[in-house]
């Protein structure tokens, strides 16, 4: 639906239409586990026709130094060594077999863990993702000493937006802020999508009046747009958002503590006319 406005980021391609379910996330590593087993059996199998192969060549050599015709033990290492070339070339197969199956489900797994910490409509990190960065964030904060701050940004007046121009109209305009979000915010910032129409942006080495600057230049950049669908030519108007600052307090403050404030000074933007970035 990349294209809906004229002013989307149409780089942000990051979609995902469907979230894995737990349920699929435990049949994949069940599916893992059973191949590694399968492994194992084999290596185990391997080093079990290994040391069978080497008591038959001892017994062999043995009966040569008894005396034994010679060509009846050549006739029986030859078979011996037949059948281990055999069974060792069907196992390196089957080794090589579960291998590419281990890699792909590795590869599987991988874009698993992904899919479950982004948010399906905006392919922004989830609220699953944003808990683990804000743990390590404020970790980092503590040991280093820097400054680390975030913001919570709402976008104004959403509500009576998606009811004048539809919810597939809304989820654009989701999409549209955290697009800017993301490019705007830079490498080193993380942004993710909150809930609904709310959005935490993380500021590792900033701190809050920083941070604020940051977030004023990404508000005043979405609100200079004018919006216009461009199947229909209908004008949206400009969107706007607010934001609530807070900067961690390094000590014993917790990151719940921390989003409280961001929130509070959240509600103060919102009280005092919307559309600006509040310090708290």
């Amino acid at each position: 639906m990349g294209g809906l406005f004229a002013a989307s980021a149409a780089a942000f391609t990051a979609e995902r239409s469907v979230e894995l379910s737990a349920a699929d996330l435990h049949g994949m590593v069940a599916e893992a586990e059973a191949r590694l087993s399968e492994v194992r059996n084999l290596v185990g199998r391997s080093h079990t026709d290994t040391r069978e192969y080497g008591r038959a060549l001892a017994s062999n050599a043995a009966d040569l130094e008894a005396g034994a015709p010679v060509q009846p033990v050549v006739d029986a290492l030859i078979a011996l060594t037949r059948s281990m070339i055999s069974r060792t070339s069907g196992v390196e197969e089957q080794l090589h077999a579960a291998s590419d199956e281990i890699r792909q489900l590795r590869e599987s797994l991988t874009e698993a863990q992904d899919q479950a910490n982004r948010d399906a409509l905006t392919g922004l990190p989830n609220r699953r993702a944003l808990d683990a960065q804000l743990a390590i964030a404020s970790e980092a904060a503590r040991t280093s000493g820097r400054p680390f701050s975030i913001a919570i940004c709402d976008i104004d007046h959403f509500k009576a937006f998606n009811d004048r121009f539809g919810h597939q109209i809304g989820d654009e305009v989701i999409k549209l802020v955290a697009a800017s979000l993301a490019r705007d915010a830079g490498e080193r910032l993380f942004a993710a999508r909150y809930g609904g129409e709310e959005f935490v942006v993380l500021f590792e080495g900033l701190d809050a009046a920083a941070a604020g600057r940051e977030v004023d230049r990404i508000r005043a950049t979405i609100g200079a747009r004018s919006l216009r669908v461009n199947a229909t030519g209908q004008t949206l108007g400009r969107l706007t958002f607010s934001a609530g600052i807070a900067q961690h307090d390094i000590g014993d403050e917790s990151v719940s503590a921390m989003l409280k404030r961001a929130d509070v000074a959240l509600y103060e933007a919102k009280r005092a006319g919307r559309d600006r970035v509040i310090v708290g």
